[in-house]
């Protein structure tokens, strides 16, 4: 009896997690090409002229697919606890207004749309990662679609049935993210038998690299254009923030204000960079510390960023200089250790990017997502801007609330500031408390001097 071709099986052998001695090939061009690209990694692994002290093994495309799928499951757990706590405040005080659920949806709404920036940062450090796996995430979580996770929880919300109890909210809301969770794992999947991750592995000249070394140029890429549209950013925001109008000098309110929003978006810069090294076993452990160092220390012998803004002019001379040469000097010393944990070649340098084209954390079509959140309300640096008129700010409590708890699970710590600044260095406030032999607690501590943005010395009873 003839099998009719549409009722064939076709073979379709998935060479993802083989190794490239073991990997069955269709041809002996490919053969070549396999062997070839296998014989330049092995060299590169033991040529110790050309490349740095690797604190890395080799990592292999299974364990590459377990992280990526536990980042999901990770996002959407950690999504489901935030959404619960958000609907047993929605149902406080009983049945909840319509004024509430919009508020709600708001804040649901930004917590996606860090999951979904957590997702994809993992994603996009792969080969081709950014291009097929990237969109289909983003799409799936924040598309306009009826189908998207956002489109689907606005649905289930409205539902009398779906919102009758929180209870009820919590369990329909819980199987949409469900759905998103499966539907993101089966794009991994595809992607995966789509793509040879080894053999896609190449530097920017087009020669084979290790696996390894090709998600740590990835990463480094990642976060220079994230801090190089930042930086951006910074000076066309702090002209309207800190110098409105035409001021030569910020007022002690606005620099408190802009500074909460500078936070924001290092606290962003963070949780990206986190996200993609969470796709290589130990490398949070092993770089956090570092990183923290160089993005967060505080203290006068202090060369971190977040130190380096604190000290800027507040004055508007000078002060675009100065911050640009804050954001050059800060992605050097972070740069380093991500190139020495990696094994990237000693000789390679890494430049902070600018321009129009430095590629922006979202698709395009999200520009003006969340009221333009996603873009800065133009600033082009999520959150990072003036406010547009009709912005629920829920959304971005949402968002920013939930970066912030991914990155105390990376390990980072986020200083705050309680004091207030009087605008010639002097700060007031909560500081570190001394407790004296017969109990008294007083406390005189210091900062650093100078007059910068939250500069100065910090004194006051605590």
């Amino acid at each position: 009896m003839t099998t009719s071709r549409k009722q064939r099986t076709a073979f379709r052998p998935w060479l993802g997690e083989a190794s490239l001695e073991a990997r069955l090939v269709l041809s002996s061009a490919r053969a070549s090409l396999v062997a070839s690209h296998a014989a330049q990694v092995q060299a590169l692994a033991t040529d110790t002229t050309t490349t740095g002290t690797s604190q890395v093994g080799t990592v292999t495309v299974r364990q590459i697919r377990a992280a990526e799928i536990q980042q999901i499951r990770s996002a959407a757990n950690d999504g489901k606890q935030a959404v619960n706590t958000l609907i047993t405040q929605l149902y406080a005080n009983g049945t909840p207004t319509a004024q509430q659920k919009s508020d709600f949806l708001a804040s649901v709404n930004g917590i996606i749309s860090a999951s979904a920036l957590r997702i994809s940062s993992v994603a996009a450090v792969l080969p081709n990662g950014s291009t097929q796996l990237v969109p289909d995430i983003q799409q799936e979580l924040l598309g306009t679609q009826s189908g998207s996770l956002t489109s689907r929880i606005q649905r289930v919300t409205e539902s009398n049935s779906s919102s009758r109890s929180p209870r009820a909210l919590q369990s329909a809301i819980s199987r949409q993210i469900n759905i998103s969770v499966n539907r993101g794992i089966n794009f991994f999947n595809t992607y995966l038998r789509r793509n040879n991750l080894n053999l896609l592995s190449v530097d920017q000249t087009g020669q084979a690299v290790p696996l390894q070394q090709y998600i740590g140029n990835q990463v480094i890429s990642q976060f220079g254009n994230t801090l190089g549209s930042l930086a951006q950013s910074f000076p066309n925001v702090a002209s309207s923030a800190l110098f409105p109008n035409g001021a030569t000098t910020s007022t002690a309110a606005a620099q408190q204000a802009f500074a909460t929003q500078y936070q924001q978006a290092l606290a962003l810069a963070a949780n990206q960079l986190g996200n993609s090294l969470s796709l290589i076993p130990g490398a949070s452990a092993s770089l956090i510390p570092q990183l923290q160092s160089g993005l967060f220390a505080t203290g006068s012998n202090s060369t971190s960023l977040l130190n380096s803004l604190q000290g800027l002019p507040t004055t508007s001379t000078g002060f675009n200089t100065a911050a640009s040469t804050a954001f050059t000097n800060a992605f050097q010393g972070i740069t380093s250790p991500l190139a020495s944990y990696f094994g990237l070649p000693s000789t390679q340098s890494f430049t902070l990017p600018t321009g129009a084209n430095i590629p922006q954390l979202y698709g395009s079509q999200f520009g003006s997502y969340g009221n333009g959140f996603l873009n800065g309300f133009g600033s082009g640096f999520p959150g990072f801007g003036q406010t547009a008129s009709g912005f629920n700010s829920n959304f971005g409590t949402g968002f920013n609330n939930f970066i912030s708890n991914a990155n105390t699970g990376f390990g980072f710590t986020l200083p705050t500031f309680t004091g207030t600044n009087s605008g010639n260095g002097t700060t007031t406030g909560t500081g570190i408390t001394t407790t004296t032999g017969d109990g008294t607690t007083i406390g005189t501590g210091t900062t650093s001097g100078g007059s910068g943005i939250l500069g100065g010395s910090d004194t006051g009873l605590r």
